[in-house]
């Protein structure tokens, strides 16, 4: 029992000696803070903090330091989307050439995979519509490289869709370009596409000889027996290269629509004098379409058409071309066009797809391309495969003259007005100058509201 107890005397001992030890740093904690506590039982996040910061042994950091090895693919998808005018497996010789040229850069680079697909160029199922869908939900889905129009390049470009090229091509700082072709491509200052085709308002006419490829609006009413356009365009866009042509600004200094007097009636002017002379009919209002003043023209016999330039060029020895009759002292017309825009998500991808852009625009392909494929060439080295001197000095002073089509939303409220002058015009309603003044009044109201 005595050994018993002893051995309880022990325990009792050794317990008092801990609970004393215990006491001793509770009150050192209340005399120091809680510094001695924390130094024995540190926090939870600050025993984090200090394993983080606790230095690592050499061998474990040269492990570290060890990059991670670059893996190159074997083989690089690229992914084009045309518009069905363009279509490589089409009957034309056109798309023969652009399927060839699609095939030549397979053979030239062996790790990449083409993937063509045809889309509308515009309504359901087109390629902005279809890229804007994709961007938001399925981005692996995106193309590498489209074909689009100016309209369509603004719009996407505006919603972030493309990727600028500057940095990535210097083809377009090479001197064989026209300027419109550079204006085409580049949007707010940054260049988003490679030029590849080229349309602009000329005057196509059939079975009359001009002196020159530059009537006179006095010469043109002249010797054709009906002018077709689109009067009833709710852009109207041809009446607004006229506009243009006489001096006329469309946009304000503080960057609101804008119209002016003279330029307008200088162009309700050369109207009401053409429909005086039985040379624009009532029915030139029903066309909103340049389709629709195509196949109205080809109905007549000895006419002339304000209207796009690829129409000519798809049958040249049928038609004839010459620019937009000016209403002004220089030589104007509007242009927009085709451009090859970049769209490839995968950066590693990139560069190939900014390789097949310049390839399906070296002036020696676009030299056999665009004289058969019905548009006005972006490059002047190509011009020289258009058949015949007279026709290559008319598309050169076209280009020359050529500036960029206004934006749909710059010109839809002044087109607007510039439509009812002319109907008022064209229905003996108004003078020419009446009805330029009341446009501009009803603009400026609309400015205010």
């Amino acid at each position: 029992m005595a050994r018993n107890q002893q051995k309880v005397n022990l325990k009792q001992t050794g317990r008092l000696a801990i609970a004393f030890l215990f006491l001793a740093i509770v009150v050192l904690a209340g005399c120091q803070g809680q510094s001695i506590l924390d130094a024995v039982f540190p926090r939870e996040d600050e025993a984090f903090r200090i394993s983080k910061l606790t230095s690592i042994p050499e061998e474990a950091a040269a492990i570290e330091q060890i990059p991670t090895p670059i893996i190159t693919p074997e083989y690089f998808d690229v992914a084009i989307w045309l518009p069905q005018q363009f279509d490589p497996e089409g009957s034309s010789e056109a798309a023969a050439l652009i399927n060839h040229r699609f095939q030549e850069f397979s053979e030239n680079n062996p790790k990449v995979n083409l993937r063509v697909r045809v889309k509308p160029a515009a309504g359901p199922g087109s390629i902005l519509e279809t890229l804007t869908n994709a961007s938001a939900v399925a981005q692996d889905a995106l193309p590498s490289l489209i074909l689009i129009s100016r309209s369509d390049l603004v719009q996407a470009a505006s919603k972030n869709l493309l990727i600028p090229i500057e940095s990535l091509s210097g083809v377009t700082d090479e001197n064989d370009w026209f300027d419109i072709s550079r204006e085409l491509s580049i949007y707010q200052g940054s260049l988003y596409c490679v030029p590849f085709a080229i349309n602009a308002l000329g005057l196509v006419y059939k079975n009359i000889a001009f002196n020159n490829d530059q009537p006179t609006w006095e010469e043109m009413i002249r010797q054709s027996e009906k002018l077709f356009f689109t009067s009833g365009d709710p852009e109207a866009l041809t009446s607004v290269a006229l506009y243009q042509s006489a001096g006329g600004v469309i946009t304000s200094k503080s960057g609101q629509p804008d119209l002016e007097t003279n330029a307008l009636t200088s162009v309700l002017s050369a109207y009401a004098a053409a429909a005086r002379n039985n040379r624009i009919s009532s029915s030139v209002q029903d066309y909103q379409t340049d389709d629709q003043v195509w196949d109205a023209f080809l109905s007549s016999k000895k006419s002339s058409a304000l209207t796009w330039t690829n129409h000519a060029l798809a049958e040249p020895k049928t038609f004839g071309l010459a620019m937009l009759p000016t209403l002004g002292n220089e030589p104007f017309t509007l242009a927009g066009g085709w451009m090859w825009c970049m769209t490839e998500p995968h950066e590693q991808d990139r560069i190939y797809a900014v390789t097949l852009a310049e390839f399906l625009v070296e002036p020696d392909f676009l030299a056999s391309w665009a004289p058969i494929s019905g548009y006005l060439p972006v490059r002047p080295s190509t011009i020289s495969g258009f058949a015949g001197k007279e026709l290559q000095n008319t598309i050169s002073k076209i280009l020359l003259s050529a500036h960029l089509r206004p934006d749909k939303f710059q010109i839809s409220e002044i087109g607007a007005e510039i439509k009812i002058a002319i109907s008022e015009v064209l229905r003996q309603q108004n003078s020419p100058e009446v009805s330029a003044l009341n446009a501009i009044k009803r603009l400026e109201a609309m400015n205010l509201q």
